[in-house]
């Protein structure tokens, strides 16, 4: 069956264009540019990596630091990391995978082959922040000699900042960084403010280590294209216009919720109305309405406000004297509050300097129980 609108990765015929940020991705890798990719949750950032791995034939593997508590943790899933890329390098045959395992004889690697395929299992005897350099460092060595080049991504990485070592794991990965020859990194993650904190001050490891990259949502011209595209493959005819408006208005051209909406709409045997993407937005949400009650109660008073004052009007004075009033705020408590959700990523400043709820489910459903509710 095909898979129009995935609820995980998107790749291939399911990848929707960001054509700039895959050439100066592929452009960053090629020139052995280590690079910083921000932005929010369920915006697409792996499956856009992922997609300039694929589509260019590119060695790499993805970390992931979501669920890292310790340095151990941080240690191990690189050393899971690196035993997988490497495996996906090494040649076919026995003897000359041999040669190159023992171009890294320091990590104590055992090769195994199986019907499935080689496979190899690293270990290191070093302190855990020693480890982390060496297996990096290793890694680099052992492409070296293979000759290839490959990509490592640090998915979610701004959780190592959160992490009581974080000083001594990050000048662990830079040192191995600084010295890579045939090894790109990506660092990957959704909170703005704690990646700036660890490559942005001078005091941290990691400052000024890596270039800066975000990516924004999708143009709705590129998505109308794109509906297009899966309509006629899907029903065999294009969309009417206002149907891919609302789509796009629903969804506020969010990657995550356009996908959650359209593959609703997909699985008719009709081709949608405007009516019937109101209807699927509506369930959809209220489907969610547990879990994103849920998260409001869990905000402050003084941040529920100012939510909800955004979910039903977008501003570009959120300090201004008549919200301050409406709200009951000082502003002191507004500007707390607007940096407090600002971190939380509940809010974000759009390219016309307005304030929205990040989340267009959570704006709608807030809209739906609140005062503004049309």
């Amino acid at each position: 069956m095909q898979q129009y609108f995935p609820q995980g990765l998107a790749s291939e015929f399911s990848f929707c264009n960001r054509d700039k940020e895959r050439a100066a991705l592929k452009q960053s890798i090629a020139d052995h540019e280590h690079i910083v990719l921000v932005a929010p949750r369920r915006h697409g950032k792996t499956s856009l990596i992922m997609q300039v791995l694929k589509e260019n034939n590119l060695h790499g593997v993805c970390i992931d630091f979501f669920f890292v508590l310790t340095q151990a943790d941080v240690t191990k899933a690189v050393m899971e990391g690196v035993s997988k890329v490497v495996s996906s390098i090494l040649p076919k045959t026995k003897a000359a995978c041999s040669s190159l395992v023992d171009s890294i004889s320091a990590l104590n690697p055992k090769l195994t082959f199986s019907v499935l395929g080689q496979k190899l299992e690293i270990n290191t005897k070093h302190s855990t922040e020693k480890s982390i350099s060496e297996v990096l460092l290793a890694l680099d060595q052992f492409a070296v000699k293979s000759n290839k080049s490959c990509v490592v991504v640090f998915d979610e990485f701004q959780q190592i900042g959160e992490l009581e070592e974080n000083h001594t794991i990050e000048a662990s990965i830079r040192h191995a960084v600084e010295r890579s020859q045939n090894v790109s990194y990506i660092f990957s993650g959704s909170k703005r403010h704690l990646l700036n904190e660890m490559f942005s001050d001078r005091s941290r490891p990691l400052y000024h280590l890596c270039d800066l990259m975000t990516i924004g949502r999708i143009s709705a011209v590129s998505y109308h294209d794109f509906l297009n595209k899966m309509a006629k493959n899907k029903w065999g005819k294009l969309l009417s216009e206002d149907v891919i408006e609302e789509v796009i208005h629903s969804t506020e051209r969010h990657p995550y919720y356009v996908n959650a909406l359209c593959r609703r709409l997909w699985r008719s045997d009709k081709t949608p109305t405007v009516e019937s993407v109101v209807n699927a937005w509506e369930q959809y949400v209220n489907q969610q309405g547990v879990w994103i009650s849920n998260d409001l109660s869990l905000l402050t008073l003084n941040r529920r406000k100012l939510l909800g004052a955004l979910a039903c009007q977008p501003t570009n004075e959120p300090q201004g004297k008549n919200l301050l009033v409406k709200l009951g705020m000082g502003l002191s408590s507004m500007q707390k509050s607007l940096s407090d959700l600002r971190k939380l990523d509940l809010i974000y400043l759009d390219a016309n300097n307005y304030f929205r709820v990040l989340d267009p489910a959570v704006a709608y459903f807030i809209r739906q129980h609140s005062e503004c509710a049309v």
